[in-house]
């Protein structure tokens, strides 16, 4: 609820309300019944208060509530907002709507506003009330540094509705729009869970060793643009999921067939996680995206997967986060929900693993292939990246699992045991084999 912090309060009753009081007053105690006396001011104090409530309040109460819904109804149709975070003010009562609901989507639930202070003109020269706030912003009832701000409100004369807000929160150099609520809500997620520190750790040292140390992986750095590297990964993306060289096709380049396992199993373990589309969706969406997160794990792998898991948005412990197929998109219900997803992806990467051993013939038996395979990877920097990110695929494999079981009804930490320690500490194919046994989302 809205906490309201204020030297005092005054509290007045008209005198038609005091006369009518007076009088019921009077017949209650001919009557001698002191508890309804008693009942009948407990309510009016009640009703009284929640009409002193002004729509400003109102507002805040709704915000920190998450009822986006009643927060908008408190403006009226044509009302302007002027967030100074952000270069252009929301006009109309859709765009602050859509607003709204993108701030909520990016703060955490334990993020409240609370007013400090707040200044209330009378009406007057035709025009509406006009009302100053000042406030902080606080998390799990502590202040959080740099989150102070005043905001000031004009009301519609007529319907008493805000029709003009203007937002001056703590200074910024900058204007940081979304991506200052996405830094915010970052570190607050870190705070709640440390346990998000270390894929973030992790993700620093991937982006520098992978694309920019020199003598730590073998190659050269990702800024000296060598010609080799970006004809392996032309031939090597030719080769997709081994359909160009299984089908002879004139234009598919010779590449070695374990480079070639390896690359192929890679991109099908990274699409695979496509099946935890439902974790970002409409009621809990995340400030990284999952759907894009997962087309750019085609082409970039670990940098797109590892800063997901840093942004997401956890499932609540409670049975709120149990999810309905009626709850998802088209693609989260057709793709994301398919067990034959996770048997056609298992299916290929057993494909591109029996490659590495027997495919093209020229490069000889098991011996010769795991010796030019260490040669090739000693001086190749995009191959050598691959088995980084196989490894750290095999470790993260299991973040996701246990709120995707959480979203089907099953509690963390208890039931499916078996599928949930296969799905976590079995690579890739562990994966594989959830997807295709887990519970299904109920229909309602």
């Amino acid at each position: 609820m809205l906490s309201v912090k204020k030297e005092t309060q005054s509290f007045v009753i008209k005198s038609n309300s005091y006369f009518s009081i007076s009088s019921n007053l009077r017949e209650n105690v001919e009557a001698g019944s002191m508890n309804k006396i008693v009942n009948n001011l407990e309510l009016y104090m009640m009703n009284n208060e929640e009409e002193e409530k002004n729509v400003v309040e109102k507002y805040f109460a709704a915000w920190n509530e998450r009822d986006m819904e009643s927060a908008i109804e408190c403006f009226s149709e044509n009302c302007t907002y002027d967030d100074t975070q952000y270069s252009e003010p929301f006009e109309g009562k859709e765009s602050l709507r859509n607003h709204l609901y993108r701030v909520a989507s990016l703060l955490p639930m334990s993020f409240e506003f609370v007013i400090d202070d707040m200044a209330v003109s009378s009406p007057s020269n035709n025009e509406g009330k006009k009302i100053g706030v000042q406030w902080h912003v606080e998390s799990n009832g502590n202040e959080l540094p740099f989150t102070r701000g005043c905001s000031f409100y004009k009301l519609d004369e007529t319907s008493n509705l805000i029709e003009s807000g203007f937002d001056v929160p703590e200074p910024a150099v900058i204007k940081p729009g979304d991506s200052g609520l996405v830094l915010i809500s970052s570190v607050s997620k870190i705070l709640d869970e440390p346990i998000r520190l270390i894929p973030l750790v992790i993700w620093i040292v991937y982006i520098y060793v992978v694309f920019f140390s020199n003598g730590i992986l073998p190659g050269a750095d990702a800024t000296q643009l060598e010609l080799r590297t970006w004809e392996e990964v032309r031939d090597l993306s030719l080769n997709f999921f081994l359909v160009s060289p299984l089908l002879k096709l004139p234009f598919s380049p010779v590449v070695h067939p374990m480079l070639e396992a390896i690359f192929n199993l890679l991109l099908t373990w990274a699409a695979m996680f496509a099946a935890f589309l439902s974790d970002d969706r409409e009621k809990k969406p995340s400030s990284l995206p999952m759907l894009p997160t997962i087309i750019g794990m085609q082409f970039l792998t670990s940098a797109f997967f590892l800063p997901y898991l840093v942004l997401r948005t956890s499932e609540p412990n409670d049975k709120s986060c149990l999810v309905y197929k009626k709850d998802l998109s088209a693609v989260q219900r057709t793709v994301g929900e398919s067990r034959l997803f996770g048997l056609v992806l298992g299916g290929i990467g057993t494909i591109s693993i029996v490659w590495g051993f027997v495919g093209r013939p020229e490069f000889g038996d098991l011996f010769e292939r795991q010796k030019s395979l260490v040669d090739l990877l000693s001086i190749d920097r995009v191959g050598s990246s691959f088995v980084v990110d196989l490894g750290i695929f095999a470790l993260f494999q299991g973040w996701l699992i246990d709120d995707d079981l959480q979203r089907r009804g099953i509690p963390k930490g208890k039931d499916e045991l078996l599928l949930r320690n296969i799905a976590k500490y079995v690579p890739f194919f562990g994966l594989a084999w959830y997807i295709c046994f887990r519970p299904r989302l109920p229909q309602e």
